[in-house]
């Protein structure tokens, strides 16, 4: 246990930072001080640059406190309360990775359990100095992305967008966006020596979750049918001309699907899990499966999302303090207490870090959906936290 004062105290079951070996996951950031005051001049206004800079400087603080540094970040997620607002975050974040090309997606969020914040990320960073980030001639970089993905202790992080050579959005449909992203995407693995085979997790973002069917027979064709670990979110893109973005992270050799009878492996279907080495990928699991649509409240969906990954890491062979990080989404933040009551009941001290944001989900009736990351020396993990009120 790492010990700070530094940071914000947590508003629920989670911590900043935990790290295993080289890799250390970092939680939801914001650009809060520790007293949870929202970084700016005016209280009551919202000051989206003095909360992003806020922001990295949180992020530089927690990387520090556990040993790494901004020039390990191999992975950054951002979400943002207001599309209109990464007009303002672009500079700043270019200023801050002048020299730094991480595997960068930026989405949206409508809104955040903190109120008034603007802006939060989380992020992956691999210390020891061995990180590449792969360049690859015909791919654009944007926003400081790493053009071709980055390699760091064996894995390779990508963001994948549907662009052309300039930058510029290549079609329109949201199934032609995806073909064209993966072909990037396809791209990208080849100038790090990999295929599609040896994916390991991919995270999707759609504009409109209403068109997730169009994007199944794309990824279908692009995975030749045998599926990595695959969550899907619909919530606002880096520019309002895309329809989707993808997160990729793949390895050699790829891993070995695992599924088990309350998280079963469907034909056509995304792997529940995905072992590669002793790190164990997570699909999103909502509260309910295919053939069962009925209304359980946040909390009774929340337990049973957590009863598929307790399988999951069980029959991976981990035991269920193995879990690293978590990553949620809610579809109304009125479901937040319950969303935490539900959460707290499967989770033990000390938290891991993981980030909680608003967007929609494919299955109509679903209100939560929780995918995440175990290591099978995860129970070892250094945590970085604030430290218990006194008394």
């Amino acid at each position: 246990m790492i010990y700070t004062e530094r940071l914000m105290r947590p508003i629920a079951h989670f911590s900043h930072a935990a790290r295993i070996g080289n890799v250390v996951h970092v939680g939801a950031t914001a650009g809060v001080y520790p007293n949870l005051r929202l970084a700016g001049e005016s209280y009551g206004r919202i000051d989206v640059g003095a909360q992003i800079h806020k922001m990295f400087n949180n992020l530089e603080t927690a990387l520090g406190l556990i040993g790494a540094t901004l020039s390990d970040v191999v992975r950054i997620k951002t979400y943002v309360a207001f599309p209109r607002d990464i007009e303002i975050y672009r500079p700043i974040y270019e200023q801050q990775f002048s020299s730094i090309r991480p595997a960068h997606t930026v989405v949206g969020s409508w809104d955040f359990p903190l109120p008034q914040a603007a802006i939060e990320l989380d992020a992956v960073a691999v210390t020891g100095g061995g990180n590449i980030t792969i360049n690859s001639g015909g791919l654009q970089s944007l926003t400081g992305c790493a053009v071709a993905g980055v390699l760091a202790d064996g894995f390779h992080y990508a963001t994948a967008l549907p662009v052309d050579g300039e930058g510029q959005t290549v079609a329109r449909s949201c199934r032609e966006q995806t073909a064209a992203a993966l072909r990037n995407l396809h791209t990208m693995l080849a100038a790090a020596g990999l295929d599609p085979r040896e994916i390991c997790n991919i995270h999707i973002t759609l504009r409109d979750i209403r068109e997730r069917a169009e994007v199944g027979p794309v990824l279908e064709e692009f995975f030749g049918g045998r599926f990595p670990t695959c969550t899907v979110v619909g919530a606002p893109l880096e520019r309002p001309d895309f329809s989707v973005s993808i997160e990729s992270i793949a390895i050699k050799g790829g891993g070995e699907s695992i599924d088990t009878p309350a998280a079963p492996l469907l034909p056509g279907r995304p792997a529940p899990a995905m072992l590669a080495g002793d790190v164990l990928f997570l699909s999103g699991q909502t509260g309910l499966s295919d053939d069962e649509r009925r209304h359980f409240d946040v909390r009774g969906q929340t337990d049973a999302a957590w009863t598929r990954l307790h399988s999951l890491i069980e029959a991976a062979g981990f035991s269920n303090d193995t879990i690293i990080r978590t990553n949620n989404v809610l579809t109304d933040w009125r479901d937040y207490a319950g969303f935490n009551a539900g959460y707290g009941g499967n989770v033990s001290e000390p938290y891991v870090p993981r980030a909680t944001v608003l967007g929609c989900l494919d299955v109509p009736s679903a209100r939560v959906q929780i995918e995440g990351i175990a290591h099978r020396h995860g129970a070892d993990a250094t945590i970085l936290q604030v430290p218990p009120p006194a008394g």
